[in-house]
């Protein structure tokens, strides 16, 4: 009886142990089998290939519609005439978002030529953004979700943490204005209870960080 018992035994610890191991090895494979998937909040106009904003993997995203797109008719250039230059430093983490507004008062589209770099001065980001006469374009470094209409064609613009500063190039006629909102869900919706910091727009880049002390 007591040997039949101890076959018992071995022959359970036998096959527990060779089920362990396919089991083991199964979860193994699939695990290979799957490809690595960055994290990285969503995108407006297609999947993100950044990666966290605290940690990004590739290019900053820019999805500008194509109504908002610089052709060069028509417009009022950025590069040209009575242009204002004003700094700023967005702010883009994982839990806040960057919000811009231009407004156009003239009669005629004008194109802002927007530019990001890293703290020691090398380029990040540069585009341009037109805006229709008599025109409001709104940019957000998040994805916008919101059933409010006028935010449906928001360009997105995903500064990520290596844009340290930024640079916009401002046609006579059109106003700028934004702010940081903090959205700790990973898109931004402008009419959700959100706690907002105004953006300080400098003409002086020097003073986009520490203001000038007159003395």
């Amino acid at each position: 009886m007591k040997k039949h018992l101890v076959l018992l035994g071995l022959t359970t610890l036998i096959v527990v142990s060779v089920l362990s191991l396919v089991t083991l090895a199964l979860a193994q494979g699939a695990t290979d089998s799957q490809p690595e998937i960055a994290a990285s909040r969503p995108v407006q106009g297609g999947p993100s290939g950044a990666g966290t904003d605290s940690n990004p993997t590739g290019l900053p995203e820019v999805v500008i519609p194509e109504m908002y797109r610089h052709t060069g008719a028509n417009a009022t250039s950025a590069t040209a005439g009575n242009v204002a230059t004003v700094y700023f430093t967005p702010q883009d983490e994982n839990t806040s978002t960057t919000v811009l507004f231009l407004y156009n008062t003239n009669a005629d589209t004008a194109t802002v030529g927007l530019q990001t770099f890293y703290i020691n001065g090398s380029l990040t980001i540069s585009t341009s953004v037109d805006v229709p006469p008599l025109g409001l374009v709104r940019i957000c470094a998040d994805t916008v979700n919101t059933v409010s209409a006028s935010w449906a064609n928001t360009v997105l613009v995903n500064f990520t943490t290596f844009s340290a500063y930024a640079k916009m190039t401002v046609p006579a006629g059109v106003k700028a204005d934004g702010y940081v909102a903090w959205d700790t869900v990973g898109f931004y919706d402008p009419l959700s209870n959100t706690l907002t910091l105004p953006l300080r727009f400098s003409t002086d880049p020097a003073s986009v960080f520490l203001p000038s002390i007159q003395g």
